[in-house]
């Protein structure tokens, strides 16, 4: 079943909305009946601000300490959902899982996750991170919004006053450690803005960088646009200059939806030197669906753009690799972007795509499935053609550790109830059909980590989360495991209802708290 990466992100703009109510890709924004405004919500009692930063390591081997697990089945042990702040090891991988929230207690909502894989949670010497706290959730009375915290104590800190273009589209500085950018669409009386912004967490000051609207867009932009997004996997490039590169989109009036979705206007832009890149409309066609919006590679040397439309007969499972500075085709890969995905490197410097692929053409499908922009070529790490079987569905990776560009991390739902019992299963099998005495896992409700230089795979812990499980009747997007790495990869931030405390009689509820969670790795510290 091809499981692409809409099924994830929830489709909230398909029309054009009001400008002041965008919502998130991960379930909405907006404001609900009885909800208090994040920033004047106040602070839930906890430890205070650390202001001893951590020495983010660079390129540190993530895999030290970490057990081989190959394609073993794990046992899946009943553990009891830990009490915030405390720490818990997982009975079965061996490593530590501190919760840090109680999203009920401290905010009256049914969640508090990182914003989606592919954002930056942490900062750049992960003393600060942001979690997100959905409106779509908050219980009467209930607090939402950008919450901030401290990256030692895990304590939360304030939310930040800040109105990015989507729930996950905020972007940490590269050096400082507490500058933010977002793009800010506003109004001002009748005219619409649209600025990039910087904003200083520590001190709320903020400054705009650019302002695209009312008379910053690039030439071609049709007239009657009221804001600016950025594209999907939410990623931004950096040069070898330090320059950093977004690919974006305008939105307005006269821009038409597309397949159901917000109609975007694309186009690429260098922060530093203000350039636009306009790509080449014979192979990139005005205007494109938001989700189709071209996104840059880590090194920003390249944009790449789903085939969504196969236009000139290319498969819809294929991408287009496009030159950053002049939008002209370098190649098409084949990778299927419309799946869940994020921009990565590899120790050699080679840009690449990595994430599940549900419907390749060629070469099979996996759940770690790699695509060397530079030069086409693609790996399958985890999937048929590497003897794990059909992909597990419900999974999301993340390659955030900028300082570490070289790992991913993955998440998959797959069977709540496992993949086989009494230390017995077979990967890529369809998993139990129910509760089972002594469940065990291949992938199945599993997090693990894969170095995209060597192609080897760390199956590292459960996360226990079964409110999104893929064949549930009802499902809760923000049960799925966000699964975010911080800048050094050393850490990782990863969200659940825990209805797998007890595997051989999970709990599917909907409407079960889902608090986040950080798995220290041996690397760490």
């Amino acid at each position: 079943m091809q499981q692409s990466r809409r099924l994830f992100i929830q489709k909230s703009i398909l029309t054009l909305p009001a400008l002041g109510s965008l919502a998130a890709c991960g379930g909405g924004s907006g404001t609900a009946t009885g909800i208090v405004s994040g920033t004047a919500a106040q602070t839930p009692t906890g430890p205070v601000s650390s202001t001893t930063p951590y020495v983010v390591p660079v390129g540190q081997d993530l895999s030290i300490g970490l057990k081989q697990f190959g394609k073993s089945p794990v046992p899946y042990t009943a553990l009891a959902k830990p009490a915030k702040g405390q720490t818990v090891v997982d009975p079965d991988f061996g490593l530590k899982i501190i919760r840090i929230t109680d999203c009920l207690a401290d905010f009256n909502n049914l969640c508090v996750a990182p914003a989606y894989p592919t954002a930056m949670a942490w900062n750049c010497d992960e003393t600060r991170f942001i979690l997100y706290v959905p409106g779509s959730t908050a219980q009467s009375g209930g607090k939402q919004g950008w919450a901030l915290y401290d990256g030692t104590t895990y304590a939360f800190l304030k939310f930040l006053d800040i109105n990015p273009g989507d729930v996950e589209q905020f972007y940490w500085d590269h050096a400082d450690p507490a500058t933010l950018r977002y793009i800010d669409n506003h109004q001002m009386g009748s005219q619409n803005l649209a600025d990039l912004t910087a904003i200083n967490v520590e001190t709320g000051v903020k400054t705009v960088i650019h302002s695209f609207l009312p008379n910053g867009l690039p030439p071609g932009c049709p007239s009657g646009t009221q804001g600016v997004r950025c594209g999907y996997p939410f990623a931004l490039g950096v040069n070898a200059q330090g320059q950093r590169i977004w690919g974006l989109g305008a939105f307005g009036s006269n821009v038409p939806n597309v397949s159901g979705e917000l109609g975007m206007w694309v186009f690429g832009f260098n922060e530093t030197t203000k350039a636009f890149t306009l790509y080449d409309t014979s192979v990139v066609p005005q205007p494109q669906a938001r989700g189709s919006t071209p996104f840059p590679s880590v090194s920003g040397r390249f944009f790449v753009w789903n085939a969504a439309v196969g236009l000139n007969s290319q498969p819809t499972t294929q991408s287009a690799v496009l030159d950053a500075t002049t939008g002209k085709l370098v190649r098409w890969v084949n990778f299927d972007t419309n799946e869940h995905c994020d921009t990565a490197m590899d120790a050699n410097g080679n840009d690449l795509l990595v994430g599940s692929q549900f419907s390749r053409n060629t070469g099979g499908n996996g759940n770690v499935i790699v695509c060397n922009l530079n030069t086409g070529a693609v790996s399958n790490d985890m999937g048929e053609s590497s003897g794990w079987g059909y992909p597990t569905t419900g999974s999301l990776s993340g390659s955030t550790a900028w300082k570490n560009p070289s790992w991913v991390v993955t998440g998959m739902t797959g069977n709540i109830y496992g993949t086989g019992s009494n230390g017995v299963a077979t990967p890529g099998s369809s998993g139990n059909s129910g509760p089972t005495a002594n469940p065990c896992t291949v992938l199945d409700q599993e997090l693990m980590l894969t170095n995209l230089t060597s192609g080897t795979t760390w199956r590292i812990a459960h996360h226990r989360s079964t409110g999104n499980y893929s064949n549930a009747p009802q499902s809760n997007y923000w049960a799925q495991p966000n699964v975010t790495f911080s800048t050094s990869g050393t850490r990782i931030l990863f969200n659940s209802d825990w209805g797998d405390g007890n595997p051989s009689n999970p709990v599917v509820n909907p409407n079960a708290p889902i608090d986040t969670y950080v798995l220290i790795l041996p690397s760490f510290g």
